[in-house]
């Protein structure tokens, strides 16, 4: 128990170790206290739901093939969200996306309203496709970053760069977000 008083004390690294050593119950409590964030950020970058939870189960799949590898330097969500990051760029080289946005449920129906949903579900579609041409690192940075809300360090160890390289890479993606979005803006505002 002592090592639970630590400062650092990573539950989940336990949890890791005890999957490395083959317990599937272990495995279990990590996939089901991660699955729903780590879908969350591979729909948001694959943009498909069935896609993402393809790739979702290919890295849990990998956690636990690959789970002697966590040695603890760094804490195991970290570690895990690596994993998750090269599974999006993997599937990202593998499968072209198809560039057809599709419109968001609650325009299908017609009512009060409906110019207003179109033009927002536009509006959305247009981002969305935006952010999809962005190259891999610089897509996957910004998802991280103002989608799911981590630190810049985190991302960084995550992506495996310094936090300065980080800081350019989100500078570079912000970039090329205005100048694909600029037009549409005055397209939007006429």
């Amino acid at each position: 128990m002592a090592t639970r008083a630590k400062a650092g004390f990573d539950p989940d690294g336990e949890l890791a170790a005890a999957t490395a050593a083959g317990d599937a119950d272990a495995f279990e409590q990590l996939v089901r206290k991660y699955e729903r964030p780590v879908l969350s950020t591979i729909y948001r970058y694959v943009g498909d739901r069935a896609a993402a939870e393809d790739v979702a189960q290919e890295a849990f799949l990998k956690v636990w093939r690959r789970a002697k590898s966590f040695k603890g330097r760094s804490s195991f969500s970290t570690w895990l969200y690596r994993v998750v990051v090269n599974q999006c760029l993997n599937f990202r080289r593998k499968r072209a996306r198809a560039k057809n946005v599709p419109l968001d449920e609650a325009i299908a129906a017609d009512g009060p309203g409906l110019d207003e949903r179109l033009d927002e579900a536009r509006r959305a579609a247009a981002v969305r496709a935006a952010v999809d041409e962005l190259p891999p690192r610089q897509r996957m940075a910004l998802i991280l970053s103002k989608f799911e809300g981590r630190s810049y360090r985190e991302i960084a160890e995550i992506m495996r760069t310094s936090t300065s390289s980080l800081e350019s890479l989100l500078f570079r993606a912000k970039r090329n977000l205005k100048k694909k979005l600029l037009p549409l803006k005055e397209r939007w505002r006429g």
